[in-house]
């Protein structure tokens, strides 16, 4: 079956933080035509899991205006031009918690909203660490706070964590074996 579409004309319908795109498309199937509306951001992301061997995660709690509330989520941020996602989650993670990480392992790409952007996460897992100083952007208050990974699993699982990176990368650093919860048996 003939899935794609065709695009017959784009235009950028609103120009601000991000984009607005509007493509009036073709299906490939049965020549429909659709109007599709999307916002324009192509880019990289980062979330940094870290944990303390203790069986803990480093979390930050920020105030998220599209949806109107504190959230607990990771360190995370854009992957600036000229760098890697690695470099970006290295920064991030001292930025807005004033951490180094000795060891850095790619846990995995999502691409969360591929309706709406082609915007991709790279999630990463961050352990030894070591307390620098923080650097955070000026639109940026935050609360740091280190959380039991079973904790933060019940809450996911339970639905109370159910925004932003978080749910991905529990899920993700436990598919790789790098976090588990207390009494799991290898």
């Amino acid at each position: 079956m003939k899935l794609g579409w065709t695009v017959k004309r784009s235009r950028v319908a609103y120009s601000g933080r991000f984009p607005v795109i509007e493509d009036e498309l073709v299906a490939d199937l049965d020549g429909r035509e659709l109007l599709y509306t999307y916002l324009g951001i192509d880019s990289r992301a980062v979330a940094v899991m870290a944990s303390d061997g203790r069986g803990r995660i480093l979390t930050v709690r920020e105030y998220r205006h599209p949806i109107g509330c504190v959230v607990t989520d990771l360190p995370l941020g854009s992957v600036h031009r000229g760098e890697s996602s690695r470099e970006a989650a290295l920064r991030e993670l001292r930025e807005e918690t004033g951490y180094d990480a000795g060891n850095l392992v790619h846990l995995g790409t999502v691409f969360p909203l591929p309706a709406l952007a082609r915007l991709a996460f790279d999630y990463y897992f961050a352990t030894d660490l070591t307390m620098t100083e923080t650097d955070l952007d000026p639109a940026e208050i935050l609360e740091i706070a280190w959380m039991d990974f079973d904790e933060v699993l019940d809450c996911v699982m339970n639905g109370e964590l159910q925004h932003g990176s978080l749910p991905h990368a529990v899920m993700l650093a436990m598919h790789k074996g790098l976090m588990k919860p207390r009494g799991t048996v290898d």
